[in-house]
């Protein structure tokens, strides 16, 4: 595993949710789970910079926030690939279209490959409105990977998937996770997601952010790796 660090150590405000998270480790593959509410989506909404946040964040090698230095990327300017369970497709776009929206060019044989491994390339002239749940789903994860993001913030990316489907994505995203040599932070409250995928796996429980080693993951797991990183409500 290639040994970029990356730096999460942010603070934020959602209500009654206090929010202070700070986290060191390489680029690795994240599981996050626990109680609803507990703040899994707004810890990823932060560092997409959709919430406002105060502090230093630092992905796949690249700086996004330093509130210290008065520095900080807009959610344009992040180069991180997010999936959101609104997976917000642009209706008036044809897959294709909305799959590479905002590249500087295409890249057709990327494109077919990602179309390959998220079993999409039959609908890629179709409408989203044309799509089911579990293929707008799988739309969403190859438009957050076609730019070759720095980092994936993936919120439930799985939820729509039919078992078997869900079985044959794991393994795809994690081998996708190790060809481009990113950090991908995934809310799912499915136990062999964290299984098969985790190198770390962060529970939410009770307000608090718990970090653990999944001993038995597939994914395997690096004891070097220090986090420390706490929710308070």
């Amino acid at each position: 595993m290639k040994s970029e660090s990356n730096r999460i150590k942010i603070t934020a405000r959602m209500g009654a949710l206090a929010l202070q998270v700070d986290a060191s480790f390489l680029n690795a593959f994240i599981i996050i789970s626990g109680e609803n509410g507990a703040g899994k989506t707004t810890l990823l909404r932060c560092l997409a910079g959709l919430e406002p946040a105060g502090g230093q964040l630092q992905l796949g090698g690249k700086m996004y926030l330093d509130s210290t230095a008065g520095f900080e990327l807009s959610p344009q300017q992040r180069s991180l690939g997010c999936v959101w369970t609104d997976t917000a497709l642009l209706p008036w776009l044809s897959i294709e279209k909305n799959i590479v929206l905002g590249a500087e060019s295409m890249d057709t044989a990327w494109l077919a490959e990602l179309a390959e491994m998220f079993e999409i390339t039959p609908l890629m002239q179709r409408k989203p409105h044309m799509l089911s749940t579990g293929e707008a789903q799988r739309v969403a994860l190859a438009r957050a990977i076609y730019k070759r993001p720095s980092g994936l913030l993936l919120d439930e990316p799985f939820s729509a998937q039919a078992p078997a489907i869900r079985q044959r994505l794991r393994l795809r995203l994690k081998s996708m996770q190790e060809h481009l040599q990113i950090p991908v932070l995934m809310v799912s409250h499915d136990a062999e997601d964290a299984h098969v995928l985790a190198h770390q796996h962060w529970h939410i429980r009770q307000g608090k952010l718990l970090t653990s080693l999944p001993h038995h993951s597939r994914a395997g797991g690096n004891p070097d790796q220090q986090i420390k990183v706490m929710f308070h409500d």
